[in-house]
């Protein structure tokens, strides 16, 4: 028997559906690398204020949105959605080459794509068991591959692509690869909709956040992986996300260098993960805190290393900072492979979404707190301290949870000792 995802490709509209995912996750990792960049080239320090803005979208549209959209023909919002993701990422290139891009259009864009995504991916998930009766778990494995191949090879991608032309036109290609997908999603001619939830409101939102907290108390440890995810979040994206763009872009190496650094990060963790599946850890959730102190500790290392290395060869810095972020994404694997492992072992189904609802608010709300503050801490820090803060804050938050003795008391497994 072949492998459940070579099974799965040989349906040949399974197979195009696919192909225009993957092509759009790879789009987005292109718009994700150049929004950012000309974000930092227009506003500095401000740029943060775009993942601030990003992040806000999000989670205003998840929680109240996405039960909504829920209820209508999954089909046809996607490919909509699409068309519509295309026309913002094409509408700010050509703002830009006849206007002139500002800072204002980007957030624009960026909340636009944030608020799609954060309705479109709920979507397409819950329609996989009309798509693939019987074959949920492989079909959700097929097209988590999209998205880790376009994280690992996107940034590559990007570097390569910058040789041809110039950066404003990586969102030229984000644009092509949504219509690539809507016509995928088109061409699949097969129904998505199934037995769908009712309408939700806001009040049943608030109170599915509230079972998540009850849950979350109830199982010792929970709170304080939420605690330490939560700063992770935060951590990463100023330190990650914002302040690392910022210092390439002080830097001779510029945007290339940038994406071959995001790149070796996101395919270390790509290929980390199905190696440490093969593991089985006599602790494991002090497992899940130690890779939170891994990536505390790299993103340290990686701000001290910029700040030792500012005037020197351009070489130099990408190699220690691709080293860096090679830990980083070890470490984002160690912590999210047992972090998912925890929480699914020991809550049932209903507490399980709930808590994960709730951790999923708990980071885009530390997200949009730290890079609210990034402004003040560039202007005052710069970028290479700002990424050694932000790796300090990270093992500030793990480092007792992980000397905690609830960590202690979970053997293989997750099993109580």
């Amino acid at each position: 028997m072949g492998h459940p995802y070579s099974e799965l490709l040989k349906d040949r509209p399974l197979r195009l559906l696919w192909g225009g995912l993957t092509l759009s996750a790879i789009g987005s990792e292109f718009y994700r690398v150049g929004a950012i960049w000309l974000a930092v080239k227009i506003a500095g320090a401000n740029s943060a204020l775009m993942i601030t803005a990003q992040a806000g979208a999000m989670l205003a549209v998840s929680l109240l949105a996405g039960p909504v959209i829920e209820t209508l023909p999954r089909r046809a919002f996607l490919i909509w959605g699409e068309i519509l993701s295309a026309l913002v990422a094409g509408g700010i290139v050509l703002a830009g080459l006849a206007h002139g891009l500002s800072f204002a259009h980007l957030v624009a864009a960026g909340v636009t794509l944030g608020a799609i995504s954060a309705m479109s991916r709920p979507v397409f998930l819950s329609s996989l068991p009309t798509l693939v009766p019987g074959k949920v778990r492989e079909a959700n494995g097929l097209f988590d591959s999209s998205m880790r191949i376009a994280q690992a090879g996107g940034p590559f991608l990007v570097s390569l692509a910058l040789k041809a032309v110039p950066p404003i036109h990586l969102l030229t290609v984000n644009a092509v690869t949504f219509l690539a997908s809507a016509a995928s999603l088109a061409w699949l001619r097969r129904p998505l909709d199934g037995a769908g939830p009712g309408p939700v409101g806001a009040a049943s939102v608030l109170r599915r956040l509230g079972r998540g907290l009850i849950a979350a108390n109830g199982v010792p440890g929970v709170r304080s992986v939420l605690v330490a995810t939560g700063v992770r979040g935060g951590a990463y994206a100023l330190g990650y996300g914002v302040a690392l763009p910022l210092l390439f872009a002080g830097a001779h190496a510029g945007l290339p260098g940038l994406a071959v650094v995001l790149g070796v990060g996101a395919t270390t963790e790509t290929l980390s993960t199905p190696l440490l599946v093969l593991t089985q850890p006599r602790r494991p959730l002090r497992r899940l805190f130690e890779g939170y102190m891994i990536i505390g500790l790299s993103l340290a290392a990686m701000g001290l290393a910029a700040a030792l290395l500012a005037g020197a060869p351009s070489i130099w810095l990408v190699a220690v900072l691709s080293a860096t972020a090679a830990m980083i994404g070890f470490g984002n694997s160690v912590a999210t492979l047992q972090l998912t492992s925890f929480l699914a072992s020991r809550l049932d189904g209903d507490d399980y979404a709930a808590v994960l609802r709730l951790r999923y608010v708990v980071i885009i709300g530390s997200m949009m707190l730290a890079t609210a503050a990034g402004p003040a801490l560039l202007s005052r820090l710069g970028p290479a301290w700002t990424i050694l803060l932000c790796g300090l804050a990270a093992l500030a938050a793990a480092g007792p949870a992980l000397l905690a003795r609830t960590t202690a008391m979970y053997g293989p497994g997750f099993t109580v000792r």
